[in-house]
Parts: structure tokens; C-alpha cells; sequence
């Protein structure tokens, strides 16, 4: 087979006189061939991370929608600095809500009652008289005031109320104007005033007797032991909180779809079939490790003597 070339300019003429498969394959391994390969775009998942804050608020409870990142595609977690996380999603928006919190800041002051706690005590008397209430203090430093639970009962001794009875006393003098008008009477518990029971008497050794009568009295037996009880609710002073506020920090990690483009060239000898769509060059990396390309299209241009069909393709 013979072949005549002719040059002009930059396009490539070729003429076949004879075809000869074998002298063709020949030649087209000789050729340098530059094939360029157009950026093609590789999609990969990557891990991504962003922060939702919630400034301070009176409520414990708290919710916020935002926006997902325009490469979102799926959540790996969600996390709060404090207390219980939960989320929704509905397209392009998430809801996010909190709750049950550690308190960011709060106001402190003085409580008198900070703590509390019940008290009794019991009191004991000869007689049925108790106050009302009873003050309260301990060691502890809990005070207060202790009210009267039911009233007092005995809890020993016995009541005898007081009797009287009619006395009979004489009074014997030498001169009847030495005899008094009344006389006081005290014995045996008893006690009262007797007066002049007629007229006074002359016994036989000249003395004049006088007899006194009268009510005598005896008081009341009183041996009784009284118990009053108290209880009541006693504090305890001390540092105390108000005007709780709650602030969060919501962490998310997502799934994000990478849009990247390669670039990528080779040169190396032109194919020898007519076919290239299986010929892929391994300059290209994604983002997973792998070499594994997506169908790529290109374009190759031959310098030399080739196959011309294969030409733009």
C-alpha cells in the first residue's frame, strides 16, 4: 500500500491509495495522540457542622426554625449543651426545640423560709393554764412559732374538791371579860370562823367556858399533772434564687453533597478501535477514595496519520 501525504496549514489531509488493515493498526500505535478530556463533576458525601444559639430566656422551654444549608442532604446528629434536644423537618426548614435546661444566670437574695420542716414540743403544768402558741429555735438554726394541737389533759394525779362540817370549841378563862367575841378555827385542813354559842358557864373551880360553833371549810385537792402539746412548721433563712434564665446551644452535623469539578488530560496513543466509549483515564481521585469515574464525555484530536472517523468524537 502507498500513501501520499500533503500539509496545509494546520488540517491533515490523508489519502488511502490501498486499504491495508494491518499497516493501518501499525501506524495508528506510532501516533502520539493528545486527548482531552472536558471537567466532568463528581458528587461525594462529606460530614459538615453548624451551631444554633438561643440567647437568654425566662422559659425553659424554647423552639427555633432555621434554614438547612442549601448542601444539606441528612442528619448525623443533634446535640445541646444542656438539657433535651428534638427537631423536625419539613423541605428546606428544621424546627428545633429545647427543654430542660441548666439555668444560664439567675438573681440571688435572702430567703427567711428557704427550708422548712414540721416541729413539736410538749409543756407541762400544776394547772390547766398554757399559752396559745410556744416560741421554736434549735440548734440548727430553724425557728418559729408552735401552735397548741388539742387541748391539756391530766396525765397524773387526782382532783378532791373541798367539804365543810359544823365545829363545836370551848374557850375556858378565869374572867369572862377576857373571852373573845369570835374564834379562828384551822385543823385538819379545815378552817373557818366560830362565834358565841350562848352565854359563858361557871364549872366548879370557878372558871367561866365559853363555847364557840360555827361552818368550817376545807380547801380543794388539786395533785394533778397537766400536758399541753405544740407543733407547728419552723424555717430555716438562707440563699435563695429568682429570675431563672435559660440560654442553648444546639450542635448539628449533616451530611453534605459536594459539587466539584476535575479537571483532567491525557495523552497517550490514540485508540486503536473505533469505539471509545469504555476508555477512561485514572488521573481522577473522588472524594470517597475511590477511582471509580461517572461517564465522562470527550473529545480527542489526532496529530498524525489516524483513523479520521474517530475524528471530534
Amino acid at each position: 500500500m502507498k500513501i501520499k501525504k500533503e500539509r496545509s496549514h494546520t488540517k491533515i489531509k490523508v489519502h488511502f491509495i490501498k486499504p491495508n488493515k494491518i499497516l493501518l493498526y501499525s501506524l495508528s500505535a506510532m501516533l502520539t495522540t493528545s486527548i482531552l478530556f472536558y471537567p466532568i463533576d463528581t458528587f461525594a458525601l462529606t460530614t459538615e457542622q453548624f451551631t444554633v444559639t438561643y440567647s437568654e430566656s425566662s422559659s425553659q422551654e424554647q423552639s427555633k426554625v432555621i434554614t438547612l444549608p442549601s448542601n444539606y442532604d441528612s442528619i448525623s446528629s443533634v446535640s445541646v449543651d444542656t438539657g433535651d434536644v428534638d427537631f423536625s423537618i419539613s423541605g428546606t426548614q428544621m424546627t428545633i426545640n429545647v427543654s430542660n435546661g441548666k439555668a444560664s444566670s439567675k438573681d440571688s437574695y435572702y430567703n427567711p423560709t428557704l427550708s422548712s420542716r414540721e416541729e413539736s414540743s410538749v409543756d407541762y403544768s400544776d394547772t390547766n393554764s398554757f399559752p396559745a402558741s410556744v416560741p421554736y429555735s434549735d440548734e440548727d438554726g430553724y425557728s418559729g412559732s408552735l401552735s397548741a394541737t388539742s387541748p391539756a389533759y391530766v396525765v397524773s394525779g387526782a382532783y378532791t374538791p373541798g367539804s365543810s362540817k359544823t365545829i363545836t370549841e370551848t374557850q375556858t378563862v378565869a374572867n369572862p371579860a377576857y373571852l373573845p367575841e369570835t374564834l379562828e378555827y384551822s385543823k385538819n385542813g379545815y378552817s373557818g370562823i366560830l362565834t358565841k354559842s350562848g352565854n359563858y358557864i361557871k364549872n366548879i373551880n370557878d372558871e367561866y367556858i365559853q363555847y364557840y360553833t360555827g361552818i368550817v371549810y376545807s380547801k380543794d385537792t388539786d395533785t394533778r399533772k397537766w400536758r399541753q402539746d405544740y407543733s407547728g412548721e419552723v424555717y430555716k433563712g438562707g440563699t435563695d434564687y429568682k429570675n431563672y434564665k435559660y440560654s442553648y446551644k444546639v450542635t448539628i452535623t449533616y451530611k453534605a453533597g459536594s459539587l466539584s469539578t476535575a479537571n483532567c488530560s491525557y495523552k497517550g496513543v490514540s485508540p486503536s478501535s473505533n469505539s471509545t466509549t469504555n476508555f477512561h483515564p485514572k488521573c481522577v481521585t473522588l472524594d470517597s477514595g475511590t477511582k471509580d469515574l461517572y461517564t465522562m464525555k470527550y473529545n480527542f484530536s489526532v496529530t498524525g496519520i489516524s483513523d479520521a472517523s474517530q475524528k471530534g468524537k
